[in-house]
């Protein structure tokens, strides 16, 4: 029950929209090695149905003590206990709330270039910004989107998702791009890691023409950094800003937005088996023709990273996700969600190089996966009930 004259209205229905943070509370004060991962596993959907979730914040509560969460990209973070069976562990858990109340939303977690608007058509505001060459001020241009295609799965990684959208926000229903969000890991803290955009300069260079390969890589409009308010200024958006304090051994990533023509849907909207085998034989021509003609290996397959495309006789399996693609022969330390048996051997022996067969091997994890949990979300929705 609210208190007379509280300003704070009772929320009837609770969504994913309305949430801030999670908070276990059990009453026993053994008993926060048992709720932490239920606030992990709660948190996560956060992330899924929040598409301008930067990182989380969350609170476990065990009888008197009290830990605050911060869920980044690469860690989780808790603070030292709060008892709040004393006046100094009060002060601190009021602090934090008061300061949950005052400060910024990207410092809630939330994406201020990505906007929720709920009147009329719900749809989501999304920002491009681009340096320009010879003045060096950030320029935005705002696009339109009602429908995310990708939706971040996962809050620990590269975290990407996809949204079809349009530069008019009366044809929503309409869309003619395709706005990747995406958190790239870099060797430094710098917007200079440009790899998927140099990568695709090269294939094109490569097979662009008449080439049978020309449209097997799905091409770009433009690629650059996000960037969010700092003060007076706007900065690159980058895990070092937006963890500053914390410490950990992760690896530094950028915030990236790349803006592409829409040709397509990621493989994981295939309707049936025969488009999936389309799609991944279509997939592993692209992949023999990138290291044969440029000695480049994909790194990164998933059912996200091969995507469908209408052609004059079906359908056509194209390649995205080249954040991770390499030389082969190079060494690559970058953790992803499916990775070849050589590639985990690497990270004990640095002697052992990435090469041209870790893409084939990840194919048959990938189809091993699709088989065992279904080709699409309905599928694989039906096999969580199940």
């Amino acid at each position: 029950m609210f208190p007379l004259g509280c300003s704070v209205e009772k929320q009837e229905t609770l969504t994913l929209d309305n949430f801030v943070a999670y908070v276990e509370i059990e009453g026993y004060l053994d008993d926060y090695e048992n709720i932490e991962p239920m606030l992990v596993r709660k948190t996560k959907p956060l992330f899924f149905g929040q598409h301008n979730r930067r990182f989380a914040w969350g609170q476990a509560a065990t009888c008197h003590e009290v830990y605050a969460h911060v869920f980044g990209l690469d860690d989780v973070w808790a603070s030292k206990v709060i008892d709040v069976s004393g006046a100094e562990g009060r002060q601190t858990l009021i602090s934090l709330l008061v300061n949950w109340s005052l400060c910024s939303v990207d410092r809630l977690g939330f994406d201020p270039s990505i906007r929720y608007v709920h009147g009329g058509d719900p749809h989501l505001e999304i920002d491009i910004h681009e340096v320009d060459a010879n003045t060096g001020q950030v320029e935005k241009r705002t696009f339109y989107s009602k429908r995310c295609m990708v939706a971040a799965e996962s809050f620990i990684g590269r975290r990407a998702r996809y949204f079809a959208a349009s530069a008019d926000p009366n044809q929503l229903d309409d869309p003619a791009v395709l706005i990747k969000d995406v958190w790239v890991s870099s060797s430094s803290d710098s917007a200079s890691d440009m790899r998927e955009s140099l990568v695709l300069n090269l294939l094109h260079s490569e097979f662009g023409g008449s080439s049978e390969f020309s449209d097997s890589f799905v091409p770009l409009i433009h690629a650059g950094s996000v960037y969010i308010g700092h003060g007076d200024t706007l900065v690159e958006d980058t895990t070092t800003l937006a963890f500053a304090g914390l410490t950990g051994n992760s690896p530094v990533r950028l915030h990236r937005r790349t803006l592409r023509p829409w040709v397509g849907n990621p493989m994981s909207e295939a309707t049936d088996q025969n488009q999936v085998v389309v799609a991944i034989t279509d997939a592993m021509e692209a992949l023999n023709a990138m290291y044969v003609k440029c000695n480049i290996v994909h790194g990164n397959i998933s059912d996200q990273a091969i995507w469908l495309k209408k052609a004059a006789d079906g359908i056509k399996g194209m390649l995205a996700e080249l954040d991770y693609a390499f030389l082969a022969g190079d060494n690559v330390t970058e953790l992803l969600e499916l990775m070849a048996l050589q590639f985990i051997h690497s990270l004990e022996n640095p002697e052992i190089t990435r090469m041209r067969l870790d893409d084939r091997e990840t194919i048959l994890y990938l189809v091993c996966w699709l088989g065992t949990f279904g080709i699409n979300h309905e599928q694989r929705a039906e096999y969580a009930v199940g």
